[in-house]
Protein backbone atom coordinates (compact mmCIF):
# COMPACT_ATOMS: atom_id res chain seq x y z
CA UNK A 1 0.00 0.00 0.00
CA UNK A 2 1.06 3.64 -0.04
CA UNK A 3 2.37 3.40 -3.04
CA UNK A 4 3.64 6.95 -4.34
CA UNK A 5 1.54 8.84 -6.57
CA UNK A 6 3.05 9.51 -9.95
CA UNK A 7 0.88 12.28 -11.45
CA UNK A 8 1.62 11.89 -14.99
CA UNK A 9 0.08 7.96 -14.73
CA UNK A 10 -2.97 8.85 -12.84
CA UNK A 11 -6.04 9.98 -13.45
CA UNK A 12 -9.15 11.22 -11.16
CA UNK A 13 -13.22 11.09 -11.34
CA UNK A 14 -15.37 13.82 -10.54
CA UNK A 15 -18.94 13.93 -11.28
CA UNK A 16 -22.31 14.33 -9.86
CA UNK A 17 -24.44 12.41 -7.42
CA UNK A 18 -26.71 9.91 -8.05
CA UNK A 19 -29.97 12.10 -8.54
CA UNK A 20 -28.13 13.93 -11.39
CA UNK A 21 -27.35 11.01 -13.35
CA UNK A 22 -29.39 9.60 -15.94
CA UNK A 23 -31.66 6.74 -15.34
CA UNK A 24 -32.36 2.96 -16.81
CA UNK A 25 -30.85 2.81 -20.48
CA UNK A 26 -28.97 6.06 -20.48
CA UNK A 27 -27.12 5.18 -17.01
CA UNK A 28 -26.01 1.87 -19.31
CA UNK A 29 -24.64 3.75 -21.68
CA UNK A 30 -22.89 6.36 -19.48
CA UNK A 31 -21.16 3.41 -18.14
CA UNK A 32 -20.16 1.68 -21.00
CA UNK A 33 -18.55 4.81 -22.11
CA UNK A 34 -16.88 5.58 -18.91
CA UNK A 35 -15.50 2.22 -19.14
CA UNK A 36 -14.07 3.22 -22.84
CA UNK A 37 -12.34 6.15 -20.90
CA UNK A 38 -10.89 3.94 -18.20
CA UNK A 39 -9.55 1.54 -21.05
CA UNK A 40 -8.22 4.19 -22.92
CA UNK A 41 -6.37 5.92 -19.91
CA UNK A 42 -4.70 2.79 -19.40
CA UNK A 43 -4.05 2.02 -23.13
CA UNK A 44 -2.45 6.00 -22.39
CA UNK A 45 0.04 4.42 -19.55
CA UNK A 46 -2.06 5.65 -16.58
CA UNK A 47 -2.10 3.17 -13.79
CA UNK A 48 -3.56 5.33 -10.92
CA UNK A 49 -7.28 5.91 -10.88
CA UNK A 50 -8.06 8.40 -7.17
CA UNK A 51 -12.07 8.98 -6.89
CA UNK A 52 -13.56 10.40 -4.18
CA UNK A 53 -16.14 8.12 -2.52
CA UNK A 54 -19.36 9.84 -3.16
CA UNK A 55 -22.47 8.00 -3.75
CA UNK A 56 -23.23 8.32 -7.25
CA UNK A 57 -20.20 9.02 -10.15
CA UNK A 58 -17.27 7.85 -7.96
CA UNK A 59 -18.83 4.88 -6.67
CA UNK A 60 -19.65 3.98 -10.09
CA UNK A 61 -16.37 4.98 -11.73
CA UNK A 62 -14.79 2.52 -9.38
CA UNK A 63 -16.70 0.26 -9.95
CA UNK A 64 -15.47 0.27 -13.69
CA UNK A 65 -11.72 0.40 -12.72
CA UNK A 66 -12.25 -2.44 -10.13
CA UNK A 67 -13.64 -4.12 -13.28
CA UNK A 68 -10.87 -3.04 -15.14
CA UNK A 69 -7.88 -4.43 -12.48
CA UNK A 70 -9.83 -8.23 -12.91
CA UNK A 71 -9.07 -8.23 -16.60
CA UNK A 72 -5.14 -9.76 -17.07
CA UNK A 73 -3.59 -9.83 -20.67
CA UNK A 74 -0.96 -12.00 -20.73
CA UNK A 75 0.78 -10.17 -23.29
CA UNK A 76 0.43 -7.16 -21.43
CA UNK A 77 0.38 -7.57 -17.96
CA UNK A 78 -0.75 -4.60 -16.23
CA UNK A 79 -0.97 -3.20 -12.35
CA UNK A 80 -3.79 -0.82 -12.11
CA UNK A 81 -4.16 0.50 -8.71
CA UNK A 82 -7.82 2.35 -7.41
CA UNK A 83 -7.25 4.64 -4.30
CA UNK A 84 -10.04 5.83 -2.57
CA UNK A 85 -9.85 9.47 -0.80
CA UNK A 86 -11.91 10.41 1.63
CA UNK A 87 -12.47 13.75 2.60
CA UNK A 88 -13.96 12.73 6.16
CA UNK A 89 -13.93 9.21 8.29
CA UNK A 90 -18.05 9.17 8.45
CA UNK A 91 -18.49 10.17 4.78
CA UNK A 92 -20.60 7.48 3.68
CA UNK A 93 -22.67 7.50 7.23
CA UNK A 94 -25.90 9.04 5.52
CA UNK A 95 -25.65 7.36 2.73
CA UNK A 96 -28.77 5.18 1.11
CA UNK A 97 -28.94 1.41 2.20
CA UNK A 98 -27.85 0.53 -1.50
CA UNK A 99 -25.03 3.26 -1.90
CA UNK A 100 -23.97 2.41 2.01
CA UNK A 101 -23.48 -1.49 0.43
CA UNK A 102 -22.06 -0.17 -3.02
CA UNK A 103 -19.49 1.49 -0.46
CA UNK A 104 -18.33 -1.16 1.82
CA UNK A 105 -18.07 -3.45 -1.09
CA UNK A 106 -15.55 -1.31 -2.69
CA UNK A 107 -13.32 0.01 -0.17
CA UNK A 108 -11.60 -3.71 0.15
CA UNK A 109 -11.12 -3.72 -3.20
CA UNK A 110 -8.83 -0.37 -3.20
CA UNK A 111 -5.50 -0.87 -3.09
CA UNK A 112 -5.29 2.27 -0.49
CA UNK A 113 -7.81 4.68 0.93
CA UNK A 114 -6.45 8.05 2.34
CA UNK A 115 -8.81 9.62 4.63
CA UNK A 116 -8.15 13.67 5.03
CA UNK A 117 -10.10 14.14 8.30
CA UNK A 118 -11.36 12.49 11.10
CA UNK A 119 -14.56 14.74 11.22
CA UNK A 120 -16.17 16.52 8.95
CA UNK A 121 -15.82 20.41 8.44
CA UNK A 122 -16.67 22.75 6.07
CA UNK A 123 -13.41 22.59 3.85
CA UNK A 124 -13.12 19.16 3.61
CA UNK A 125 -14.62 18.18 0.50
CA UNK A 126 -12.49 21.16 -1.58
CA UNK A 127 -9.22 19.79 0.56
CA UNK A 128 -10.01 15.81 -1.16
CA UNK A 129 -10.46 17.63 -4.54
CA UNK A 130 -7.39 19.92 -4.26
CA UNK A 131 -5.72 16.67 -3.41
CA UNK A 132 -6.72 14.40 -6.41
CA UNK A 133 -5.99 17.06 -8.41
CA UNK A 134 -2.74 17.85 -7.36
CA UNK A 135 -1.49 14.15 -7.80
CA UNK A 136 -3.71 13.77 -11.52
CA UNK A 137 -2.94 15.26 -15.29
CA UNK A 138 -6.55 14.16 -16.25
CA UNK A 139 -10.08 14.15 -15.25
CA UNK A 140 -12.51 12.26 -16.27
CA UNK A 141 -15.84 14.03 -15.46
CA UNK A 142 -19.53 13.63 -15.38
CA UNK A 143 -20.57 17.51 -14.97
CA UNK A 144 -23.47 19.35 -16.80
CA UNK A 145 -21.71 22.48 -16.49
CA UNK A 146 -24.13 23.96 -13.15
CA UNK A 147 -21.37 26.79 -11.65
CA UNK A 148 -21.82 26.01 -8.22
CA UNK A 149 -21.42 22.15 -7.07
CA UNK A 150 -18.16 20.36 -5.91
CA UNK A 151 -17.57 19.08 -9.46
CA UNK A 152 -17.50 22.36 -10.96
CA UNK A 153 -15.12 23.55 -7.77
CA UNK A 154 -12.89 20.16 -9.05
CA UNK A 155 -12.97 21.43 -13.10
CA UNK A 156 -12.45 24.62 -12.26
CA UNK A 157 -8.62 23.54 -9.97
CA UNK A 158 -8.25 21.27 -12.69
CA UNK A 159 -8.32 24.11 -15.47
CA UNK A 160 -6.33 26.49 -13.46
CA UNK A 161 -3.11 23.42 -13.70
CA UNK A 162 -4.60 22.65 -17.15
CA UNK A 163 -5.39 18.93 -16.74
CA UNK A 164 -6.60 16.92 -19.05
CA UNK A 165 -10.34 17.05 -18.74
CA UNK A 166 -13.10 14.65 -20.55
CA UNK A 167 -16.43 15.58 -19.67
CA UNK A 168 -18.86 12.39 -20.53
CA UNK A 169 -21.90 14.62 -19.62
CA UNK A 170 -21.17 16.39 -23.28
Amino acid sequence: MNQKIIREKTVCFTGHRSEKLPKSEALGNLRTRLADEIEKAIQDGYNTFLFGGAYGWDLMAAEEVIKKKTVITLQNPQRIRLIAVIPFEEQAVRYSLADHERYYEIMPKCDDVITLNTHYNSQCYAQRNQYMVDRSSRVICYWNKQAVSGTAQTVRMAEKQKLEIINLYE
